[in-house]
C-alpha cells in the first residue's frame, strides 16, 4: 500500500518530470545542443523533493524519452543514446541528487549558498555533457573535435543561460520555501 506521504512524493515527482519535459520545448536552437530550460526544473526537483524523489523525477523523465515519448530537446527513444546531448540528459538524475542532499530540508539557507550548490549542480550537467559530447563526436559521428572546440560548444556557450537558471532556481528556493513553512 502507497502512503498519502508517499502518493504525494510521486505526484510531485511527476510533477517535476512533466516541468523538466515543458522545460525542453523551450529552447535556443545551438549546434550541436540547444540552450533549454530543463536544468532549472532539475535543480528545482533536487531542492524541493531531496535527493531520493529528485533523482526518480529525473528517472522517470528520461525514461518516458528513451521510450519514444517527445520529452527531450531533440529526438526521443533510443537513438538518443548516440545523441550529442546524451551526456546532459544522464546528469538529470545526478545534479537533481546532489541539489537533494545539500539543499532539501536544511534550515534558510542563505541565496549566497543555494547560488553555489545550484552552480555546482550544473558543473555536474555541464561536465558530463561535454564527456557525452566528446564520446559521440569522436567515436561514434567520427568528427575531429579540438579540446577548445568541444569546451566552446558543449560547456562555454552554456554559461550565461545556466548562471541566469542558477540564479532563478535560488531565487524560487527561498521565495517558496518561506511560503512552505509559513503555511506549515
Amino acid at each position: 500500500m502507497v502512503s498519502s506521504s508517499n502518493l504525494r512524493f510521486w505526484v510531485l515527482s511527476a510533477l517535476f518530470a512533466a516541468l523538466t519535459a515543458v522545460g525542453a520545448q523551450i529552447r535556443l536552437p545551438m549546434v550541436p545542443v540547444p540552450v533549454t530550460l530543463q536544468t532549472l526544473f532539475v535543480f528545482l526537483a533536487g531542492g524541493f523533493l531531496g535527493a531520493r524523489w529528485g533523482v526518480i523525477s529525473q528517472i522517470f523523465y528520461l525514461v518516458l524519452g528513451f521510450a519514444g515519448i517527445p520529452v527531450f530537446a531533440g529526438e526521443s527513444g533510443p537513438m538518443v543514446f548516440l545523441s550529442p546531448t546524451i551526456g546532459y540528459l544522464l546528469a538529470f538524475p545526478l545534479a537533481a541528487f546532489f541539489c537533494g542532499v545539500f539543499i532539501h530540508r536544511t534550515v534558510e539557507q542563505s541565496m549566497g549558498y543555494l547560488v553555489l550548490i545550484y552552480s555546482m549542480s550544473a558543473f555536474i550537467i555541464l561536465s558530463l555533457g561535454v564527456l557525452g559530447l566528446y564520446v559521440i563526436q569522436a567515436l561514434y559521428l567520427k568528427t575531429a573535435f579540438s579540446v577548445t572546440k568541444l569546451f566552446v560548444t558543449g560547456m562555454i556557450i552554456f554559461l550565461p543561460g545556466e548562471l541566469l537558471k542558477v540564479l532563478l532556481s535560488a531565487w524560487l528556493t527561498r521565495r517558496l520555501s518561506r511560503r512552505a513553512l509559513a503555511i506549515s
